[in-house]
């Protein structure tokens, strides 16, 4: 019994298994990488069984040599894991940064940018961010150049669609501000973030915890119960248009408007049912007529100022809101009630 006590290869199978639970806890625990805990838990058992045998069937001569070999392999397994180890460390910290520029471009997207395009991304009075496949042909100099020298209006110098944001040229935002804004919005771009092998976050989930104020925090909660959904604007400001049976509504270009360049005039409006509404396109540009809620009435073709195809005639029969847009220029948003 003594014998096999002082057998070497017992005390490297004691030491063995003892390393290899520790390192197996400290993989579990986070003390280590749990890949690398768990490798060196298998190198520790594998080099422990060795010896075992080794030891009690080999002669003197024959130990010696097979523990160097083991003390060779084993290093030989170490290596590869510190490497692997040292790389995932990276890849983690890599991650931790991007995550971080995605979380400051997150609070200044609430403060500075939710007003114009939702909390959510999702476009209001400026298009949608969060995944928008115009915007996501966008490069990081396009969105750097556009957020820091802004969107100017149509051919009013004076009249900027975005302000420019940079604080070179008297907006709010430093040029890493700038930088954490791109990143906010490419994490919402699935091919941007496989083709540039970032994790998988959408910074605009990151903007609710980034608010403090009391208002903005019940405005993101609405935003996201209502995304997806229009929002009916404020009832003051439609016309009423009950009196009539037909309703004329021109397509104007309107250059110092906040909202686009173009419009619907009037936006709003509220008419009976069976009132038939054209449209008319007085426009330099073409413009569509098209329902926000999908299928709620037919979509008109493009019109087009100067040709036989400027108007669009659609009858409303039932009662309901009747949200619509041009797809040519999104910004351009109008409503009607239909009593």
């Amino acid at each position: 019994m003594g014998s096999n006590f002082r057998n070497p290869g017992l005390i490297a199978v004691t030491i063995g298994v003892a390393l290899a639970v520790l390192f197996t806890a400290a993989g579990v625990t986070g003390v280590l990488d749990t890949r690398l805990g768990l490798g060196l838990a298998a190198v520790c058992l594998t080099a422990a069984a060795l010896m075992y045998v080794f030891y009690s069937r080999a002669n003197a001569v024959t130990r010696t040599g097979y523990g160097s070999l083991l003390m060779v392999i084993a290093v030989g397994l170490i290596i590869p894991l510190l490497t692997v180890n040292q790389q995932q460390q990276q890849v983690s910290a890599s991650n931790q940064l991007y995550d971080q520029r995605l979380q400051d471009g997150a609070a200044l997207f609430g403060q500075y940018c939710a007003t114009c395009h939702g909390f959510l991304g999702q476009g209001a009075q400026g298009p949608k961010l969060n995944n928008n496949a115009v915007v996501n042909k966008l490069t990081d100099e396009d969105l750097t150049r556009i957020i820091s020298g802004g969107i100017a209006g149509n051919g009013d110098p004076t009249k900027l669609a975005m302000p420019a944001w940079l604080d070179t040229y008297g907006g709010s935002l430093t040029e890493e501000d700038i930088s954490y804004l791109v990143a906010l919005i490419h994490s919402s771009n699935p091919d941007y973030i496989k083709t540039n092998g970032l994790e998988k976050v959408n910074g605009f989930n990151y903007v609710f915890g980034t608010l403090t104020n009391a208002t903005q925090i019940a405005e993101y909660k609405d935003q996201k119960a209502n995304l997806g959904k229009p929002t009916r604007p404020d009832i003051g400001l439609f016309k009423d248009l009950t009196a009539q049976t037909k309703v004329t509504v021109p397509i104007e270009d309107t250059p110092a408007a906040d909202n686009a360049i173009y419009n619907f005039s009037p936006r709003y409006i509220i008419i009976k049912a069976g009132t038939t509404v054209t449209w008319v396109n007085q426009s330099s540009a073409p413009h569509t007529v098209v329902p926000t809620v999908a299928n709620q009435f037919t979509a008109s073709g493009i019109l087009q100022n100067g040709s036989t195809s400027n108007t669009y005639t659609y009858t409303f029969a039932k009662a309901g809101d009747y949200p619509y847009y041009c797809s040519i220029h999104p910004a351009m948003t109008a409503w009607i009630i239909v009593q």
